[in-house]
């Protein structure tokens, strides 16, 4: 038998009073390890998210949650209550991606998805981009872009303008999502990985109809594909580099899921699909927000033309493709480039600052 074999056969009802809550069904469920169907997991978010949730039952949830192991049906239905609780931004944008990762990767680089999003976007796809502050690494999106002069925390509406007339925003999630504030904060208490770093990726509050999201584990690459099918998309691609990077890696190939509607497809591509050489990546590391600033402005000002250079084009090619602008990887990769050289990528940059800052 094993240590926890008593759980099976221990009664299901709370030992107290005060434990009886909505979200005590849940717990105990997940405690033995069961799994949840959509409309279930959609329920337990909702009694997960409640302004009256007991917070020692929130913390154990996301734990038991995190040991147990999210399905693609968990997945799906928390992400759908999600996105019915967030603030929400209207776009006059007809295509426009998301960019972003999960973090928590042990191949620790500087924020190449903030920089590729600028080149995307400098190269003519308009980027609705959402995240937050560093929880499980050393640098977030919204940590790093501070530095680079971004007021993160500007309210809905400037995020709206700005995806509407510079064709690049920031959605910094605690604006965007009210109800996780709480949840949030027992999270970071926690210091745990836990379905939130999951569930932000999945909900764009711009509701961005194509996406590029990095994981930190190939074994997230499934569970996350179908749950993303589950709820539609005109296309996504989930990444995972064989290095461990949470992006498409310069240093060896990436596994990708690619799902289009419903349908899920996986394969692998290299740098040489891109025409661009392998290298390594490991100096690339950073430790504070204001040194993965510097080297994306560096990229940004074609200043720098070593593997940063290359590691931002790789990403933002791979957008380009998803948002439809090009097929081919190494026409990707040219047009990525074309938008740093000319440019335009420091222009969104500019624009996202200005935009972000007026009074």
């Amino acid at each position: 038998m094993s240590k926890t074999q008593w759980l099976y056969a221990a009664p299901l009802s709370a030992t107290n009073s005060k434990a009886d809550t909505p979200l005590f069904p849940y717990l105990n469920r997940l405690i033995r390890r069961e799994n949840l169907e959509v409309e279930e997991a959609a329920d337990f978010f909702r009694a997960l998210t409640d302004i009256n949730a007991n917070p020692a039952q929130i913390a154990a949830c996301l734990t038991a949650l995190t040991a147990k192991g999210e399905t693609a049906a968990e997945l799906a239905g928390m992400a759908q209550v999600m996105r019915a609780q967030a603030i929400k931004i209207k776009s006059r944008q007809k295509n426009f991606i998301d960019i972003s990762g999960t973090g928590s990767s042990i191949a620790k680089t500087f924020n190449v998805s903030t920089a590729a999003a600028f080149v995307a976007a400098g190269a003519g796809l308009a980027v609705a981009k959402h995240g937050s502050r560093a929880v499980m690494s050393d640098t977030g999106s919204a940590d790093v872009l501070a530095r680079l002069g971004v007021k993160v925390s500007s309210e809905p509406e400037v995020a709206q303008t700005s995806l509407n007339g510079a064709g690049i925003c920031y959605m910094f999630a605690p604006k965007f999502h009210p109800s996780l504030r709480r949840v949030g904060d027992i999270r970071r208490a926690l210091g745990i990985r836990t379905s939130l770093n999951l569930l932000g990726v999945m909900s764009n509050p711009a509701a961005a109809p194509k996406q590029l999201i990095g994981v930190w584990h190939p074994s997230l690459l499934e569970p996350m594909a179908q749950a993303i099918a589950l709820l539609g998309t005109e296309k996504t691609w989930i990444v995972h580099g064989s290095d461990g990077l949470d992006e498409i890696t310069l240093a060896d190939e990436t596994f990708i899921a690619e799902i289009a509607g419903n349908r899920v497809r996986e394969f692998r591509v290299a740098p040489e699909d891109f025409k661009l050489q392998r290298g390594e990546i490991e100096h690339l590391k950073v430790e504070t927000p204001d040194e993965s600033a510097a080297i994306i402005r560096e990229v940004l000002s074609s200043k720098r033309r070593d593997e940063a250079r290359s590691l931002v084009v790789l990403n933002a090619a791979a957008a380009l493709i998803i948002g439809g602008l090009v097929e081919e990887p190494i026409q990707a990769a040219r047009l990525a480039e074309q938008s740093i050289d000319s440019g335009q990528a420091q222009n969104k940059l500019d624009r996202l600052v200005q935009t972000t800052n007026k009074k």
